[in-house]
């Protein structure tokens, strides 16, 4: 049975904005991405939503978690990516890491029959995990905060800021381009914006330390943020989009774009 505990899978994102709320305790996600096997794309998918959702849904009736999500990795894709699916799963509060699945594991018996507790077993051999890394939530917006379901799609950007230079970069973040997303978001298309900071694996080595998530809710908003020329006058008067352009691009390097589709969801 797939325990999870953080800190023995870490070592090897996003997500539903219903779950970005602010807080006292911070919001933490765990991305697992997975590599399924040659002809086991179908049967993994399946597995995951007929019967390791259950377990999901009875983390979050037991406040173990506050979401579980399965996303179809759209682009990159083909032989030579490195993972087509990717999970993320949400708790909240620093005490939640140490024991994610409680006694789930085993209960296991209880929740499920024999047959889907042996097809449950089975999934290692429909894909491979690849990676699991743990990130916290550092800031969000969206048109909705309180919205109950998940966004369909979500663009991945994936940022990589120079040691000493975090602050600088969040500040950045925040006070100049969260205020833009705001605005632009009233005209249409973005449904929500979320910035992360990865904490687990740490390191100089690692190809990126922050992520940011634009979500859309349909296939025909993805890229449509908005009237930017309208919402800089607004926001920022008299700074014009190449100065707003330079001032992101002085602050972090953007190493990596994926999108991913929502497949599936504890919501």
């Amino acid at each position: 049975m797939k325990t999870s505990n953080l800190f023995l899978v870490v070592a090897l994102l996003l997500s539903s904005l219903s779950l970005q709320a602010q807080t006292p305790q911070p919001v933490f996600g765990l991305v697992e991405t997975m590599k399924t096997l040659p002809g086991q794309s179908e049967a993994y998918v399946k597995t995951e939503r007929e019967i390791w959702k259950k377990l999901h849904q009875e983390r979050v009736k037991r406040g173990l978690i506050l979401g579980w999500d399965l996303y179809a990795v759209r682009y990159p894709t083909g032989t030579n990516a490195a993972y087509d699916y990717v999970t993320v799963t949400f708790m909240q509060g620093q005490d939640k890491l140490e024991s994610p699945w409680g006694t789930i594991p085993n209960d296991a018996e209880k929740l499920l029959s024999k047959e889907e507790l042996a097809a449950g077993m089975s999934i290692d051999q429909m894909r491979n995990l690849t990676t699991a890394m743990l990130f916290r939530q550092s800031d969000f917006a969206a048109v909705d905060p309180n919205a109950t379901t998940a966004p369909k799609y979500l663009m991945v950007n994936m940022m990589k800021v120079k040691p000493g230079d975090e602050a600088a970069y969040e500040a950045m973040e925040t006070k100049l381009v969260k205020p833009m997303i705001v605005a632009m978001m009233k005209s249409g298309g973005r449904a929500g914006w979320v910035r992360h900071n990865l904490v687990l694996p740490g390191g100089s080595n690692q190809p990126f330390n922050f992520v940011t998530v634009d979500a859309y809710d349909q296939w025909a908003d993805i890229g449509q943020g908005g009237d930017a020329a309208a919402a800089i006058k607004k926001v920022h008067p008299g700074m014009t989009l190449a100065a707003y352009g330079k001032q992101i691009e002085a602050t972090r390097q953007l190493v990596n774009q994926e999108l991913w589709e929502l497949i599936d969801s504890t919501r």
